[in-house]
């Protein structure tokens, strides 16, 4: 039996052979101009402006107007993200303003800190997106920050490992699966993949994961980073839950859960209730008005409402510190380190680098922070969601629309194959379909009665007890305009404001998911919803979606061939995967004969045939 550092117990096998590749200057060297190529390239394509048509002004308070746009004509939609841009018109007068929220439902854009008049109605209005990829790219300017990077690249993709042992027992995680165990074997490696598939507990094992490396190693210093707000807070809750685990029978772990802190100023306060040690801020009452402001965010269609709430809540933020240096345990998103980069790598390197979600996040980004840690672990499912590219340059598809997954290996992964989310008929199709056949229900919850009973599935007309159903549509998706944009499809729209009652009386609004791939489709299924008095029913663009579970999900493929999104040869696969797994009780596709030569639908129709025969 052999004993890690870390405490954990193995069984017997061959330890680490590695062999380290020569650095290649002129490689480096190409590579650099090519990583700079393309995030000049997507910098251009990402921060292009974007130019709408004016259909409607109304003013909203002083200085604070709504600027209504033709979506029908514009070959691009609004989204929340452009809040916080710079807007410009031609006028006559010319003009700018201060972009304070964008409302995509409504084609609403409310803008304030005029320049002048508002643009005229008919006129043009144009954005300027935030350019967050800036501080990347001014790093990698650097050819000693190049040849660092590329370096580390260049030795840990040289490490040849055995495979990771078996994990006999975690010190203080009892209830860990298998594979859970086996992934605290990546602590004693210097880079590794932890591959969670969705339902598989991946954040769970995270938070254990570092949880028991602190306990180890009581004065290591861990980044923990992701690619969104949102996933952060949830990142680092779980450490949070993990070490008050360890609490129980090891005292010491209050004290580490004290030195771990969310780093920046947009976390979600509401998620740190009861775990305000979390965030960097002496007065409590701070973050728990934080918290109320949240609950009171109005909707942003309601400009004035929404500018006086943002001020609110922007003062109270502004006063939160950034103790980059203090924290043992810091927590920030990989935009956020990029921009303090000089902070991170003023101190000796950290102990352990922790990406979650990382197959969101692209080489340029994971090769510019990795470097600062000596062990790094990269947990995420590259089945899933990839790093987002809008640039068609061949240099910014190449590094930035790909992650660090593109370096996983059978010797440097551990691959969760329990998931606890999906009832089996659903989990064998995702199963099937995009895990060679490996991902299966957990033991402990297919034998648990109350975990099945969730996920029972009650009679609704035209589909019965079947917890998978396919639904022909028999007509196409089409990229016409229409007033609610490109990429619709009328009669499948129709059929979810019909079926979704039926479903909704069983299991209450709240627990339906319709997904599509299409802002357009949304706001037409949306109408439809509205109309059957569904309001309450989320309906989400796939790429929104991932990270969530509900009981009941409707998947809406609208169009699934060409080279738009569910054609895309990479990033249709995974579009389709994250939109099926995101139920857990009952899953319902709507296909039309078209939608049968995408081959992953045309194999999930074919499943759903064999389980629940078509009507």
């Amino acid at each position: 039996m052999y004993k890690s550092p870390c405490g954990l117990s193995f069984a017997p096998g061959r330890g680490l052979l590695w062999a380290p590749k020569p650095v290649m200057q002129r490689s480096a060297f190409m590579s650099q101009r090519a990583i700079v190529d393309a995030l000049e390239e997507e910098l251009r394509v990402s921060g292009k402006p974007l130019k709408f048509t004016v259909s409607d002004v109304k003013p909203d308070g002083p200085a604070l107007f709504k600027i209504f746009i033709d979506s029908a004509h514009s070959s691009h939609g609004l989204d929340e993200s452009l809040e916080g841009a710079a807007a410009w018109w031609p006028g006559p007068p010319k003009g700018t303003a201060d972009v304070l929220s964008v409302s995509a439902e409504h084609d609403q854009i409310n803008i304030r800190y005029l320049s002048g008049p508002p643009p005229p109605k008919g006129g043009q209005i144009v954005l300027h997106p935030p350019r967050y990829l800036e501080a990347l790219r001014d790093l990698w300017k650097s050819p000693l920050f190049a040849e660092a990077s590329l370096g580390w690249l260049e030795k840990v993709t040289a490490l040849i490992y055995s495979p990771l042992l078996d994990v006999r027992s975690v010190p203080g995680f009892p209830k860990l699966r298998d594979r859970q165990r086996q992934a605290f074997g990546l602590l004693d490696r210097e880079f590794g993949f932890l591959w969670g598939p969705p339902g598989t507990g991946k954040t769970y094992t995270v938070g254990a994961i570092l949880a028991s490396y602190l306990r180890q190693r009581p004065q290591a210093r861990i980044l923990l980073l992701s690619t969104t707000n949102w996933a952060v807070d949830i990142a680092l809750l779980s450490v949070d839950r993990s070490l008050e685990e360890l609490e129980r029978t090891d005292p010491a772990a209050h004290e580490l859960r004290q030195r771990c802190k969310r780093i920046g100023t947009h976390f979600i306060a509401a998620n740190y209730k009861g775990r305000e040690h979390l965030l960097p801020v002496v007065d409590n009452d701070l973050v728990r008005r934080i918290a109320e402001l949240e609950t009171e965010m109005p909707d942003r269609s309601n400009a004035a409402a929404y500018a006086t709430w943002k001020d609110k809540i922007s003062a109270l933020r502004a006063q939160i510190p950034k103790p980059i240096d203090q924290a043992q345990v810091a927590a920030m998103t990989t935009t956020g380190a990029a921009f303090s980069y000089r902070s991170l790598q003023a101190r000796k390197p950290f102990d352990l680098i922790l990406f979650e979600e990382s197959s969101q996040v692209s080489l340029p980004h994971a090769l510019a922070l990795a470097p600062l840690g000596r062990r790094v672990l990269f947990a995420g499912d590259h089945k899933q969601l990839a790093p987002i590219v809008r640039s068609a340059h061949p240099d910014a598809k190449k590094w930035l629309g790909v992650s660090m997954f593109k370096y996983m290996n059978p010797q440097n992964r551990c691959f969760l194959n329990e998931q606890s989310r999906m009832a089996k008929e659903i989990c064998d199709i995702v199963s099937c379909v995009f895990y060679e056949g490996e991902l299966i229900v957990a033991e402990k919850c297919a034998a648990d009665a109350e975990w099945r009973a969730d996920r029972r599935a009650q009679f609704v007309p035209g589909i019965g007890t079947n917890r998978v159903h396919l639904e022909t549509c028999s007509a196409e998706g089409d990229f016409k305009q229409t007033k609610y944009g490109m990429g619709t499809r009328y009669k499948s729209a129709e059929y979810i404001g019909q079926i979704v009652p039926p479903l909704t009386s069983q299991v209450g609004e709240e627990n339906v998911l319709v997904l599509t791939p299409y802002r357009a489709q949304r706001g037409l299924i949306k109408t439809f919803l509205r109309n059957a008095g569904q309001t309450k029913v989320l309906v989400s663009t796939v790429h929104r979606a991932q990270g969530s579970e509900y009981h009941t999900v409707i998947f809406d493929p609208v169009i699934a061939t060409g080279e738009k999104l569910l054609g895309h040869p990479v990033e249709g696969p995974r579009l389709i995967n994250v939109a099926l797994s995101r139920a857990k009780a009952r899953l319902v596709v709507i296909m039309s004969v078209g939608d049968y030569d995408n081959e992953y639908l045309r194999r999930v129709a074919q499943l759903l045939c064999s389980i629940s025969p078509i009507r």
